[in-house]
């Protein structure tokens, strides 16, 4: 039996680089750390709380270019991932709006996904409609031949499949952003498929 049910996201995550450049390392990681505060800041005044926002990775090192067959080297670069979860919409562009103008270098990307509790709820119904597909069949087949269905004896979960919607072609960097106008970013709708045995 197979199940397939289009469900509305009911979560938002955004992917924020600081990438920042300087002849030393410390002078790197001090820049970054200034404009990751200014992010924070940012995301703070539109009421983002403090456990929505984490970083996801934070790499210094030495940027070198190899062209022309020799070493040289460009300054130490800091990067910095940040990953803001949030369950409204309506937030997602003013996030990117108030992170790029904070200072992010990009927006590595926007899944929108289920949170923990919606994911468990779709998931027991989405289950409970594959199983009750196999014995529709299973009724339909039997019926078929004038016979009858015996005794439930195993159930396989196959397979349940989830994927968040991400929205890798709106990866930007700054330069690309328009300031002036505000971002609008809308879900679309996600498809969770399951299979059993019966």
């Amino acid at each position: 039996g197979q199940s397939v049910i289009r469900v509305q996201p009911d979560e938002t995550e955004i992917y924020i680089a600081v990438d920042t450049l300087a002849d030393t390392a410390d002078a790197s990681k001090n820049k970054n750390n200034g404009i990751t505060d200014k992010i924070y800041a940012a995301l703070y005044k539109i009421g983002i709380p403090r456990d929505s926002i984490e970083t996801q990775g934070f790499n210094i090192y030495e940027d070198i270019d190899w062209s022309n067959g020799s070493r040289k080297s460009l300054g130490y670069k800091t990067t910095h991932s940040i990953k803001i979860t949030t369950t409204s919409f309506d937030q997602v562009g003013k996030i990117v709006d108030e992170a790029t103008n904070a200072g992010a270098t990009g927006i590595n990307g926007i899944n929108f996904g289920l949170s923990k509790n919606k994911e468990n709820e779709i998931k027991k119904q989405v289950l409970a409609e594959a199983s009750k597909d196999a014995k529709e069949k299973a009724e339909a087949i039997i019926s078929g031949v004038n016979g009858k269905l015996g005794k439930l004896v195993s159930i396989t979960y196959n397979d349940y499949n989830y994927v968040p919607y991400p929205l890798y072609n709106r990866a930007m960097a700054v330069a690309e952003v328009n300031t002036k106008e505000l971002t609008q970013i809308s879900p679309g709708k996600l498809e969770v498929s399951a299979s059993v045995q019966v």
